[in-house]
């Protein structure tokens, strides 16, 4: 059995589509507003969208900061400028969201997206 790398574009918009619950024109806003630089696969006419592991791990990110209220130009503003948050926040809504960013501040994909910048 092959097992393929996180961080191999293999997934097609389709199927992450699929996989997160969301429609393939929301990904492609994501691409449009900067929070996700899929592959392009050039041997298709179209440019075809591939995803990695990794980006699907980043968008399921995202998804829960969008859930909890953050906005895409909240989102972009974080991307650009790695705010140091404070832990002191009380509500737990804001504890999760700290913790997103966290996680998405450590993420291999913010790193891709950084050095484009």
């Amino acid at each position: 059995m092959t097992i393929i790398a996180k961080d191999v574009p293999f997934y097609q918009i389709s199927q992450v589509s699929k996989l997160l619950g969301i429609t393939s024109d929301r990904l492609r806003t994501y691409e449009e507003e900067g929070l996700i630089k899929p592959f392009r696969a050039k041997h298709t006419k179209d440019g075809k969208r591939l995803f990695t592991l990794e980006e699907i791990e980043w968008l399921e990110i995202l998804r829960e900061l969008i859930k909890f209220g953050v906005t895409i130009p909240v989102i972009r503003i974080l991307i650009s400028s790695k705010i140091k948050i404070g832990k002191s926040l009380i509500k737990e809504k804001d504890k999760k969201i700290i913790f997103l960013i966290d996680k998405m501040y450590s993420h291999p994909v913010y790193k891709k997206l950084l050095s484009s910048l």
